[in-house]
């Protein structure tokens, strides 16, 4: 006959309940005291949004675009030649449909393929900011529209040129994982709800920027399907990546430094020295007056370079040419 709980231990379990809702009761039976119970740490879960995505691969992708954000503030700001401000908002993980619905209608809606990977990805850039820089790029000072509208084809034309820059830039970051990938827009609409690139409940990493020049303020928006990324989540959750590409695009700045400098053209003068006169004894100078400097022939001259003083020379002629020898380096100016 199976054990029955008496009145007090219902109440004992009852209570227990009562106070502590995140403990969950278990009578151990076979004669255990019913007070005795576990405890279990109650974590809460959505199945509707299963995490997909760990928080370290997301940790990843933030790093990877807060680089991107770097770049690309400084690309957009060349292109539209005024000073712009491009800060990464927030990576997360929601549902596609939940991301169709935060986003505007129209507004500029692109299809972007990232072959070698299967499936595509989406980047929506607001109306808020695609209008003042179509009129940036047309001549204006980028002013937004009193009433959002949808674009024609010639201004799709036109963000073509920004959509190309953000490609290539975030194709520049994405090589750090994938070496081989290309992106490439496959189509732009004004609706995002024309197109659906995955289903309404499949999970997808939203990747979002602020877009700031002058009094103007817009969200880009870079969409990411799970699937898309499911082949590569194990590259993204490892950190050796992340320390090779710094070390690699540490080498490639570097040797990209040395060729530009090696290209620079630099001002050298030669010193020969310093004295002073007053006013009337300059006015009163003539042909064949000879004006004594305050270093001795005998000591080196000062050789400058962009008006730091960095060797010692000698005067002299080479060919029908005068010249300067190097005599020293001056080691302290180095630094």
């Amino acid at each position: 006959m199976p054990d029955i709980l008496s009145q007090d231990e219902i109440d004992a379990l009852l209570s227990t309940v009562i106070d502590d809702g995140a403990s969950v009761p278990v009578a151990l039976g076979g004669g255990t005291d019913a007070s005795e119970f576990i405890s279990r740490k109650i974590s809460i879960y959505d199945f509707r949004r299963p995490d997909r995505v760990s928080k370290e691969q997301l940790r990843s992708i933030r790093n990877l675009h807060d680089k991107f954000a770097r770049n690309f503030s400084s690309d957009l700001s060349s292109f539209l030649r005024i000073i712009t401000d491009i800060s990464l908002v927030s990576v997360d993980q929601m549902t596609y449909g939940e991301f169709l619905m935060s986003l505007p209608d129209p507004t500029s809606f692109n299809i972007i393929s990232m072959t070698p990977l299967q499936g595509n990805s989406v980047l929506e850039i607001n109306p808020s900011l695609v209008f003042p820089i179509i009129d940036k790029l047309l001549g204006g000072v980028g002013q937004p529209i009193s009433k959002m509208r949808e674009l024609t084809p010639l201004e799709i034309t036109i963000m073509d040129g920004i959509i190309q820059l953000i490609l290539k830039d975030l194709e520049d970051m994405w090589k750090q994982v994938v070496p081989n990938i290309r992106l490439m827009k496959e189509l732009s609409e004004n609706s995002p709800h024309v197109i659906q690139i995955v289903a309404q409940n499949e999970v997808v990493v939203l990747i979002v920027f602020e877009v700031r020049f002058g009094s103007t303020t817009g969200m880009v928006n870079m969409c990411l399907p799970a699937l898309v990324l499911e082949p590569i989540l194990s590259k993204i959750s490892s950190q050796e990546w992340l320390v090779g590409a710094k070390k690699g695009k540490g080498g490639e700045y570097e040797l990209r430094i040395l060729e530009i400098l090696e290209t620079l053209l630099t001002d050298i003068t030669l010193e020969l020295g310093h004295t002073s006169m007053t006013v009337r004894e300059l006015l009163e100078l003539k042909a064949g007056d000879a004006i004594v400097l305050d270093k001795k022939a005998s000591r080196p001259l000062d050789l400058r370079v962009q008006d730091r003083h960095k060797f010692n020379g000698t005067l002299g002629i080479m060919g029908r040419k005068k010249a300067v020898k190097v005599v020293s380096h001056v080691l302290e100016d180095l630094i």
